[in-house]
């Protein structure tokens, strides 16, 4: 089965990264290597499709393929897998993050610019997203439809699942909506379009069946 989900994954991204404009785009460099911006090859303004190793930091525009390094940045889109310390896009986000700090912050909630994908880290944050954040903290200034998998998980809107580490041991808080399911020691949602709370304390400030309860709540 894992074996299948890696074949599936690797697929994805492949096909993301053959979609990307960074890969349609004849300028792009196959490869990318950095010490620290800007002694790198070639400079933070090309767009690269195919492999870049970051020792310290790189950077560059668009960037389509496999990123490995310490600190790695798209100022532009990202389409495919980022492995690193740090991984930073700037705009939009369509792969895999995996590191102690994913960042994908590019301010546009229009649902076709969301990032689309998987953040695995200790922090992660997004603006939009359709899929899945998984670490310690994860937080969304916009909408997240999918899960939210950490000890505290934060977002604007949840359409989807908040859910604590080993299910329970967490805090989940969606300021706006939330159309789905928060699972937590404590979960807060601005309004309760249609879902459900299990924790030991449940806050739904509009639409829930009470402002407060223990164990369960919800609201329909």
């Amino acid at each position: 089965m894992a074996g299948r989900l890696s074949i599936s994954l690797l697929s994805a991204l492949l096909l993301a990264a053959a979609a990307s404009p960074a890969a349609r785009a004849d300028e792009s460099s196959p490869v990318m290597f950095s010490l620290l911006d800007p002694v790198q090859w070639p400079s933070s303004q090309s767009d690269v499709c195919g492999f870049r190793l970051s020792l310290l930091y790189g950077e560059c525009a668009d960037f389509a393929g496999l990123d490995i390094g310490l600190v790695g940045r798209a100022t532009g889109d990202f389409y495919g897998l980022s492995v690193g310390g740090a991984n930073i896009v700037s705009r939009r986000l369509v792969g895999l993050q995996v590191g102690l700090v994913n960042l994908n912050s590019n301010g546009d909630m229009a649902s076709a610019r969301r990032s689309i994908g998987v953040q695995y880290g200790l922090l992660n944050h997004v603006d939009s997203l359709l899929g899945l954040q998984n670490g310690w903290i994860n937080t969304s200034s916009g909408n997240v439809s999918g899960l939210q998998y950490g000890l505290l998980n934060c977002a604007a809107d949840v359409d989807g699942v908040q859910c604590g580490s080993l299910l329970v041991l967490g805090v989940n808080v969606a300021v706006g909506s939330v159309s789905g399911c928060q699972i937590g020691i404590v979960n807060y949602a601005g309004r309760m379009e249609f879902g459900v709370q299990i924790g030991i304390l449940n806050v739904i400030a509009h639409g829930g069946f009470f402002p407060v309860l223990p164990i369960v709540n919800g609201g329909f």
